[in-house]
């Protein structure tokens, strides 16, 4: 296991420019200029190019799902491009009904709560990256390289258990009703 190796691929994803409010557009847009804008924005996330970011499809089950207010017109405004960019963070470890926990009736305070996420998200990731420093000089020095590399990698999903665990007894207990 090469230490510098992984830590590069996490400054890879801790430099990832986020959609900043700024950047986000003040118009109304229509379906395909709002897939257009968010797989631009996010691609940085994207594992390969198969991947996809959002769909159409996607959107219009987020709205059926009540997760997405409805368009106005078939135009969709800065506080859906702000939600479909939320989801799209949030997708991967939690599902789509803790995600509508998550997101309705906040739809007046979201473009708050994206500020503070983006916040606190640039304050974690360089806590996430001094504590992955810290565990890979502790395993490095201790364990075999193949042995190392197995060490990390399960104590990174298990950090992300943890994590899900966390949320996901949270928003049982404070957003379900």
């Amino acid at each position: 296991m090469n230490q510098k190796d992984i830590l590069e691929i996490l400054k890879e994803y801790v430099n990832i420019d986020d959609v900043t409010l700024d950047k986000i557009p003040n118009i109304d847009l229509y379906m395909d200029q709002v897939t257009t804008f968010i797989d631009d924005s996010l691609k940085q996330y994207k594992r390969n190019d198969e991947q996809k970011i959002i769909t159409k499809t996607m959107i219009n089950n987020y709205t059926k799902d009540k997760i997405l207010s409805s368009p106005n017109k078939k135009k969709y405004n800065k506080t859906h491009l702000i939600s479909l960019i939320l989801i799209y963070h949030l997708k991967s470890i939690i599902s789509i009904n803790d995600i509508s926990l998550i997101l309705k009736d906040n739809e007046k305070k979201i473009e708050c709560i994206y500020d503070k996420f983006l916040q606190y998200k640039k304050i974690s990731e360089e806590n996430f990256y001094k504590d992955v420093e810290n565990f890979l000089n502790i395993i490095e020095n201790n364990e075999e390289d193949n042995i190392s590399l197995i060490i990390f990698l399960i104590n990174i999903i298990n950090e992300a258990n943890e994590r899900k665990y966390l949320a996901e007894k949270i928003i049982d207990k404070y957003l379900k009703k």
